[in-house]
């Protein structure tokens, strides 16, 4: 059992979406509603809620329109926290679509369909139950086809995207994430599973280092980790290769898209909710960078 820091934010409920997003920008997936709709709680080990940490929350939610006067932070340091039994009674069945739901492994009886997922996110790894990761599930759906060759799945977290990929028919998968901590947590979804055969995964920043292409790329992440991936795509794609993108807010679209362009990519389909986009793109001419595998 960890030892953590507790930040609570004391608001009206709606500029909890607001925040919700904020905190997502920030890296964090586990947040709570305080009693009575007081507003929002999160926790933190203590060597991330650093001071820097909480300017750039408040730069953050100002750009949300949320102005300092309309809320309140208060910060309890060392708060012993149980994940299992303070976030597990939050987390239930999820619907994506007619044939997929994100089920969590203790409620697996809830898994009807062959395409359903079972997700243990762990801590603050995510319970996919975020509008990014709902797009991007969707959007595999609808543009991986049955018996794809291959895929890679880069910043995998808890591997929600490339289980969905294996269950969709996806031959050959790899992911990858650069916190070993979040490769273990995938490890163990794969198997919950039974989709560990069909993927390979493994510690590594972006696509540095990576020397194959493949015919799907899904990347549901940070703006900033994302911007730095962008030139990495193309190279890693076979001929008419397809990229999935999420993580980015709606206003980021253009920009993301001139950005995308000029690295050989056209969208095909633009996926979004009021605050978040999902791209879909698709390699324009040949590549001879990578290898195909």
């Amino acid at each position: 059992m960890k030892v953590w820091n507790q930040l609570k934010i004391f608001t009206l409920p709606q500029n909890f979406e607001a925040i919700s997003s904020t905190l997502l920008l920030q890296g964090i997936t586990g947040i709570e509603l305080l009693p009575q709709d007081q507003g929002l709680t999160i926790y933190l080990p203590a060597d991330q809620l650093t001071h820097s940490w909480q300017e750039e929350l408040q730069e953050r939610l100002q750009k949300f329109q949320v102005q300092p006067s309309q809320y309140q932070i208060e910060i309890i340091k060392n708060v012993t926290w149980n994940w299992g039994q303070q976030w597990q009674p939050y987390y239930h069945a999820s619907r994506i679509s007619h044939f997929m739901q994100i089920v969590p492994p203790w409620q697996k009886e809830l898994a009807t369909s062959p395409y359903d997922l079972l997700i243990d996110p762990q801590e603050s790894f995510g319970t996919g139950e975020h509008e990014t990761t709902k797009l991007c599930l969707q959007a595999l759906e609808q543009f991986c086809p049955p018996q794809l060759a291959s895929l890679i799945d880069v910043g995998t977290g808890t591997g929600i995207l490339a289980i969905a990929a294996a269950k969709l028919g996806v031959q050959k998968i790899w992911a990858y994430d650069l916190d070993p901590v979040a490769i273990s947590v995938a490890e163990t979804n794969f198997h919950l599973n039974h989709c560990q055969d069909q993927i390979k995964v493994r510690t590594n920043s972006l696509l540095d280092g990576i020397d194959r292409q493949v015919d799907l790329i899904t990347a549901n992440m940070l703006e900033e980790p994302l911007r730095q991936l962008i030139p990495q795509l193309a190279p890693h794609l076979k001929a008419q290769g397809q990229v999935i993108l999420s993580g980015f807010l709606t206003e980021k679209t253009a920009e993301l898209q001139v950005s995308l362009q000029a690295e050989g990519l056209k969208m095909i389909q633009l996926m979004q909710t009021p605050t978040w986009g999902c791209l879909v793109l698709q390699k324009q001419g040949e590549d001879v960078h990578a290898t195909n595998l």
